[in-house]
């Protein structure tokens, strides 16, 4: 029988291993979770191709050999955004929350920051805290794979906008407010707020008063927003890039 052949690097399953060395060995166990998802999900056998990401910018073309995955070439594709946007969420309904996560992923964020403001519907009970992280990030590493994104972004919690803008001094923020002159204006390293689903509060627009950025006249839900912001920000031309 002839040789299987070579699948195009962008057809192959992909699985985000972290913490491989640089060089990776010659073959590693599989994490049991993603052998099983491997095995069980997507019935792939032995010889068969997966492209596996230490998270670093590496993709490893290995083949199936029981638990182990044998590397047969190392890749580097280009398929991060040439920008970095990290992405504040003030806490919207879990269903909103999960959805701007998601595409913001695919769409390529490279940080979330979630937060709890004044107007924000849904509390974040501390016991259940890491739980939900747990949730937020499992959808971070599975659009990232779907997307063939090479660095996994990261999801932390603080516990307020006031938390956020000290670690994020020049963070701007998407507002409602009418008669705002200043538009949306993308620019590499930039952190965008995505508010409540009820505005922010007015003490939250005195913190971000010079911050205030806006989409255009319409009202955007959160989700909606994420998504326009985000591809405004990283999809558009970068030839002017500073």
């Amino acid at each position: 029988m002839g040789e299987r052949p070579v699948p195009p690097l962008r057809s192959l399953p992909r699985s985000f291993v972290l913490g491989l060395p640089d060089p990776a060995p010659d073959a590693f166990e599989l994490p049991r979770d993603e052998l099983g998802k491997i095995r069980n999900v997507l019935r792939l056998g032995n010889g068969d191709q997966i492209a596996v990401l230490p998270g670093d910018g590496r993709l490893l073309r290995c083949e199936l050999q029981g638990h182990d995955a044998v590397v047969l070439a190392v890749e580097h594709p280009d398929t991060e955004p040439v920008r970095r946007l990290t992405l504040g969420l003030a806490l919207p309904k879990p269903e909103r929350l999960e959805e701007s996560i998601r595409m913001a992923t695919e769409i390529g964020v490279q940080e979330f920051l979630v937060f709890p403001t004044e107007r924000s519907v849904v509390r974040w009970d501390e016991a259940k805290r890491e739980n939900r992280l747990k949730r937020l990030r499992t959808i971070v590493r599975e659009a990232a794979e779907q997307c063939f994104r090479t660095h996994l972004p990261t999801v932390a919690f603080h516990s307020s906008l006031r938390a956020v803008l000290e670690i994020k001094p020049d963070a701007v923020a998407l507002s409602e407010a009418e008669g705002l002159p200043r538009a949306l204006e993308p620019r590499d390293g930039m952190t965008l707020l995505i508010g409540p689903e009820g505005g922010w509060a007015p003490r939250e627009r005195e913190m971000l008063a010079g911050r205030e950025v806006t989409l255009g006249p319409r009202v955007l839900r959160v989700d909606t927003a994420a998504a326009t912001a985000a591809a405004l920000v990283l999809l558009a031309s970068v030839d002017s890039q500073a």
